[in-house]
């Protein structure tokens, strides 16, 4: 998986463990309960929706530098673009990135 690069959240956390700590927290919330969103989404052909929740994680997913903000960019704007694999890709990055995060603050 690819490596994250933690200067801008070093910059912005100014070494401050809580905000290190509600960070991860809400990354792990936001990307775990999103992705689920997305895959329900896709599943009952909810297209309009999908592209929403594309759109709420993408933030997310630039913070860090993640490569699925591509994709996410490109569901957020066409929706019919999204494949289970894609969703798995998408949550498979996510959690790695998590992963990387917690280390980071430990």
């Amino acid at each position: 998986m690819e490596k994250i690069d933690f200067t801008y959240l070093e910059v912005l956390s100014e070494d401050d463990e809580d905000f290190k700590k509600e960070f991860i927290e809400t990354f792990e919330a936001t990307y775990t309960s999103l992705v689920k969103k997305m895959k329900d989404e896709l599943a009952s052909g909810d297209l309009d929706n999908l592209s929403k929740s594309a759109h709420q994680l993408k933030p997310s997913a630039k913070m860090i530098q993640l490569s699925c903000a591509e994709t996410l960019e490109d569901l957020q704007h066409h929706p019919n673009n999204a494949t289970s694999d894609i969703l798995n890709e998408i949550n498979a990055q996510c959690e790695d990135a998590h992963r990387q995060l917690v280390e980071w603050a430990s």
